[in-house]
């Protein structure tokens, strides 16, 4: 409380961020499953992973940490958020399991839906880059449907197509698609599978359902909570393996949580230096204004950039990452323009780069964008003189402040410090160095 009490006093807000979360690389070895095991299962195969029930308990222990940091915020920095990481309320590995089923999921809508298209072989595209964007007739779906699934007859294929088919106008967009086939009845829909293959062994089992459904119970719990105290969260993106399964998840919860509200309660962060993220932010603000809730977002240029490289180029992946910072760069104003120019929606601007503040401070006036829909965001000790500069003007300005355990709180900040280290040859980085030379210069030289 001391320190949000003295970020108060400067006109700034805190980001409570409790150091909890997997480790991209650090996950648990994955143990086979005994084969008899496997054979008294039906539908997909039970997943080759065995989950352990301590972690269950940590997660258990996690989610009354963070319902704390929720109670921290509304007695300490009311205008603030609770950070918090999914990472951390589930075992990592099923969050990588259910991403696997969502990507193959999107995959599926892809080729059902343009069956001549390169979905259908060649170098697999990262998640990122699944075309979303295209439809599905009834015709179209038929033919394609039946190529990978058994189906009893015509009025069974008719039937599962109008169950999609929400907007009720004889064509399946991708919010139809993946708003309407829940992660639990996967392994329902597998059962008719003609090849065993990505999809079918993807599909969670009963054990990976039920500790869904455990996980799920948890983050209810904390944004009832931040509900009940009108406390804004904000859940953190992490790497791309699970990133997937935290989409999903937090847009359930955005349609449950953000309806009938003046300002949205759950905040999704997107990460720019992936490929595509403006089309994502774009379905996403379409879905909520359809579906009549509150849109609010994170954006950042994003973490993880070299450690996804290296793994895109071990599975013979297109990268999902940008080319270049310039690209990333690109991305991210672009993202904040089109959350700018939607009414209805709420935006943090994560980003130590003066001139990024700078355009999106352009940006509202030319929209004459109310500043209330507005936050800009810094970690705690990084690009002061922006932060305290918006907050004496006015803005909403924040500061991201880690807090736990030592020995929890001091590898998560190493953790930062490498994620950032391929940006350290950025302008705001260097226009920070000048600004903390001249300021040695100044108090040792005396000019």
């Amino acid at each position: 409380q001391p320190r949000m009490a003295q970020l108060q006093e400067l006109g700034v807000g805190g980001i409570l961020d409790y150091a909890a979360e997997a480790k991209d690389g650090e996950l648990p070895e994955i143990e086979n499953v005994e084969k008899e095991a496997e054979e008294e299962t039906t539908g997909a195969p039970r997943s080759a992973r065995m989950y352990d029930y301590q972690g269950e308990r940590v997660c258990d222990a996690n989610a009354e940490i963070f319902k704390d940091a929720v109670r921290n915020v509304r007695e300490a920095t009311p205008d603030g958020f609770a950070a918090i990481k999914l990472s951390g309320l589930g075992d990592p590995r099923l969050l990588e399991r259910m991403s696997t089923c969502l990507v193959e999921m999107a995959r599926l809508f892809e080729k059902l839906a343009d069956p001549d298209s390169s979905a259908q072989g060649g170098v697999q595209k990262p998640n990122n880059l699944i075309n979303r964007d295209v439809k599905l007739d009834y015709d179209t779906f038929k033919k394609s449907w039946t190529r990978f699934f058994a189906v009893e007859s015509e009025e069974e294929l008719r039937a599962a197509f109008l169950e999609i088919d929400t907007l009720h106008d004889d064509l399946i967009m991708y919010h139809e698609w993946s708003t309407s086939l829940k992660l639990s009845e996967i392994n329902t829909l597998v059962r008719t599978c003609r090849h065993q293959g990505p999809l079918y062994r993807a599909a969670l089992d009963a054990e990976e359902v039920q500790l869904y459904h455990n996980m799920i119970a948890r983050v209810k719990g904390i944004l009832s909570l931040a509900q009940e105290l009108k406390v804004r969260v904000m859940i953190d993106a992490e790497w791309c393996d699970i990133q997937p399964a935290i989409d999903h998840i937090v847009l359930f919860q955005q349609r449950e949580f953000n309806v009938n509200v003046d300002h949205p309660l759950v905040f999704n962060t997107y990460q720019t230096y992936l490929k595509g993220m403006n089309g994502k932010v774009l379905r996403d603000i379409e879905q909520s204004e359809r579906e009549g809730w509150k849109f609010g977002a994170k954006v950042v240029r994003g973490a993880y950039m070299v450690s996804e490289r290296e793994k895109a180029e071990k599975r013979c992946m297109e990268s999902p990452i940008c080319e270049t910072y310039e690209e990333t760069s690109n991305n991210f104003h672009e993202a904040i323009d089109t959350i700018l120019d939607r009414p209805d929606t709420e935006i943090l601007v994560a980003t130590h780069n003066r001139e990024s503040v700078e355009r999106t401070l352009q940006k509202m006036a030319e929209l004459d964008v109310d500043p209330s829909r507005v936050g800009f965001g810094q970690l705690r000790g990084m690009a002061d003189h922006l932060t305290y500069t918006l907050g004496r003007h006015g803005y909403r300005a924040y500061k991201y402040v880690p807090y736990g355990p030592i020995d929890e709180v001091v590898p998560y900040l190493i953790r930062r410090t490498q994620e950032n280290s391929s940006i350290l040859g950025s302008p705001g980085v260097q226009e920070e160095r000048q600004m903390i030379g001249r300021e040695v210069r100044r108090r040792v030289l005396g000019f």
